[in-house]
């Protein structure tokens, strides 16, 4: 990869005394997780893809901050020697850094629309004593060129948006609003700004089909929510019957574009709530808040992650779809690469595709996140994802990481598989780390808890016995997952430390959570086995409720890769159970040499018998 020159420019307005320094963050006007790449100024000055990093730049250095998860990928993409990579797991961190780095009455650019308003109200109170200020980097005429990015045709539909069909989803759009209004009436509140993505699609029942990986299924859109009338700035075209639909629940249809204008114009006519984790620092400046009395945490939040009774039919359902869809997939492609056929992990990434969309038929919209496939050295980057001109080819000799999901009319879902591509014998110490991340994975999914407990409490159940052998993951252990929407949303969320925009981590009954341990070694190779999970009550004793997790992911493991030895007795409990379910769910929908291999990986072991 070329070193890219494009950040020079920052450095010499910098040097030029045009300002003194440029902080971004990888987002967009919505603050949604993935940004599309030509739009990730990012991605543009820097080459780094990962979907979550920051980027300080002063006169002679840039500073990219990444968590542990992208450590690698920010290493072996960035070439500019001027760019420093540092790893950091805490927001605080960071904003600690700009201060030690910045000089007393430095000016400082940001992106108001690509910033969170409490990220930005955290930077001015850390930077207030240095009367530093800042400005916002979209007033200014400084332009970078952005990188165009090929788009990949991933469904052969229209670009029209769509309603869930009824089917599908247990409440109307006007009913989740009323709910939202009647909890802002008691706090005082009139009207609810969101520029979240996942609330109004949660609210709107709206949804679109994507047609490349540069996109996703969620309408980009902005909201004003009311109980008389709502407003949804809407930026996708739209048909007459769609807006009937809205407009049936009292949601009028307006221009994306009006949307800050309209802000600024009504800020004195509404009592309003926002979340400023949610919304970006342009909307709080178009709406000139003084008081934080208009500050709250979203209601949506978890109203939204407890499922009711239709989404959770939808979800086991097409839970067996995605089941079917990767199983074939993970045969044909242990079957090509053993008959010698020269496929790359970009190849192998549209195979999984194509299985979904060829098996899931009228019922797949699209991947829920861009499929990851990654061999051997490349499986011990966690976001690695292969790209057409820079993709390996898929020997018969080591371990290939599958994680990938899908989003169906009926929900959404997320799984990973390592599977073994090994000829001859699988080196022992490979056997033993992938038996150690299984039992993780299974220890989670057993336990039983009392009610109250939460993700961060729970996460040393599958670190636990990681840690007996001084091994640790740089990622959280499970995220939430949303409904025919973003794969990664919360408030659930398993993993340590706490994540500042869900505050109540508390496992609740019929949420959605993936469990995801993992081991990776530089340049070596690592494994990741995901399943999901949902939450149900389990039993009512003198100590409270008691829950517990389903496992929702209908996929066996590669018993090639499991050392037996090292299963704990709970495990192979577990997997005798799983596989007989797998076994049953899978069997009739297989082909004959398919079912030779689930055959092979489903099988019981002695051990429980």
């Amino acid at each position: 990869m070329m070193e890219n020159k494009e950040i020079d420019k920052i450095f010499n307005l910098i040097k030029s005394k045009k300002f003194d320094a440029l902080f971004l963050s990888v987002s967009n006007e919505n603050l949604y997780e993935f940004t599309k790449l030509e739009d990730n100024l990012i991605y543009n000055l820097t080459r780094f893809s990962g979907d979550t990093a920051s980027l300080l730049v002063t006169e002679f250095e840039a500073y990219l901050y990444v968590d542990g998860r992208f450590t690698i990928q920010a290493k072996n993409e960035i070439k500019n020697k001027k760019i420093k990579i540092k790893t950091v797991n805490k927001q605080s961190k960071i904003i600690d850094d700009l201060y030690d780095k910045l000089c007393i009455g430095d000016r400082l650019m940001i992106d108001y629309k690509n910033i969170s308003i409490d990220k930005v109200i955290s930077i001015k109170e850390k930077l207030s004593d240095k009367n530093i200020k800042l400005s916002n980097w979209r007033n200014n005429s400084y332009n970078i060129n952005t990188i165009k990015i090929e788009k990949i045709d991933i469904k052969n539909c229209s670009d029209n948006l769509f309603i869930i069909p009824q089917k599908y989803v247990t409440k109307k759009p006007a009913l989740k609003i009323k709910k939202l209004c009647d909890l802002l009436k008691d706090k005082g509140f009139n009207y609810y700004i969101t520029s979240s993505l996942e609330e109004i699609a949660y609210l709107t029942n709206l949804r679109k089909y994507p047609k490349t990986y540069n996109d996703i299924i969620l309408t980009t859109s902005f909201m004003i929510v009311s109980q008389n009338e709502s407003y949804l700035y809407l930026k996708e075209d739209t048909n007459e019957s769609i807006v009937k639909f809205l407009n049936k629940n009292n949601i009028k249809v307006k221009k994306y574009e009006d949307f800050y204008g309209d802000l600024y114009k009504y800020r004195n006519c509404m009592y309003y709530a926002i979340d400023t984790k949610l919304n970006n620092y342009y909307i709080y400046k178009c709406l000139m808040i003084k008081y934080k009395t208009h500050f709250i945490d979203s209601p949506l939040l978890d109203i939204m992650s407890k499922k009711e009774n239709k989404e959770i039919k939808g979800i086991r359902f097409c839970n067996v779809i995605d089941g079917i869809a990767i199983t074939k997939s993970i045969y044909d492609i242990k079957a090509r690469i053993k008959l010698g056929e020269k496929l790359s992990e970009y190849d192998i990434k549209g195979i999984v595709d194509n299985y979904r969309k060829i098996i899931g038929k009228n019922d797949f919209i699209s991947p829920s996140f861009e499929t990851i496939v990654a061999y051997n050295e490349n499986s011990a980057i966690c976001h690695y994802v292969p790209k057409e001109t820079q993709s390996v080819i898929v020997k018969k000799n080591g371990l290939l990481l599958i994680d990938s999901g899908g989003n169906y009319l009926c929900g959404t879902t997320d799984i990973t598989r390592t599977i073994s591509l090994y000829e001859k014998e699988i080196p022992k110490v490979i056997k033993k780390h992938y038996t150690l991340v299984l039992n993780s994975l299974i220890k989670l999914a057993i336990q039983k808890f009392p009610y109250g407990l939460t993700g961060t409490e729970l996460d040393i159940v599958a670190r636990s016995n990681l840690y007996n052998e001084y091994l640790d993951f740089n990622h959280g252990t499970g995220h939430g997952i949303g409904y025919i929407s973003n794969v990664h949303e919360g408030p659930n969320r398993i993993g340590p430390g706490i994540v500042k925009n869900y505050k109540r981590n508390v496992l609740e009954p019929n949420q959605v959570t993936s469990d995801e341990p993992g081991l990776y070694f530089e340049n070596k190779y690592g494994i990741r086995l995901e399943n999901d999970l949902l939450t149900l009550f389990d039993k009512e004793t003198v100590y409270g409720d008691f829950l517990k997790f389903e496992t929702l992911t209908i996929c066996p493991f590669d018993r090639d890769l499991i050392d037996e030895d090292e299963l704990t007795e709970d495990s192979i409990k577990f997997l005798n159970e799983y596989n007989k379910f797998v076994f049953k769910m899978l069997y009739n929908k297989l082909d004959k040499n398919e079912k030779k291999m689930l055959i092979h990986d489903t099988k019981m072991f002695k051990k429980g018998e």
